[in-house]
């Protein structure tokens, strides 16, 4: 079974991507998108066939020999909040006003 059919991928599916990412797309590119994104899931379903049988696979703590190198905190001066505030399309406050994201399901 391949992912496009596992995942129902239709113009609604789309457009509600789309919808979240604040995308406003034509009806021709929500038909471009779903053909693109049907591509893409069938690509990646070849992953299903990779033999992924734990006792054949060796088990890999680090992927990479090199060790992470981290350094002491520094702290610095931060942007003004008043300077920072006059860049913001609204505030209120010493906040920054967003529009509200919510999507009913």
């Amino acid at each position: 079974m391949s992912k496009t059919e596992q995942f129902q991928i239709d113009e609604k599916l789309v457009k509600e991507i789309a919808s979240l990412a604040r995308l406003d797309l034509t009806n021709e590119e929500t038909e471009m998108f779903v053909s693109q994104f049907k591509d893409i899931l069938d690509y990646v379903s070849i992953l299903n066939e990779v033999d992924s049988d734990v006792e054949n696979v060796a088990p890999a703590y680090l992927s990479s020999a090199n060790k992470s190198v981290t350094r002491e905190d520094e702290i610095e001066e931060s942007v003004p909040t008043q300077e920072f505030l006059s860049n913001a399309p609204q505030s209120n406050d010493d906040y920054v006003v967003i529009p509200r994201v919510h999507i009913e399901q």
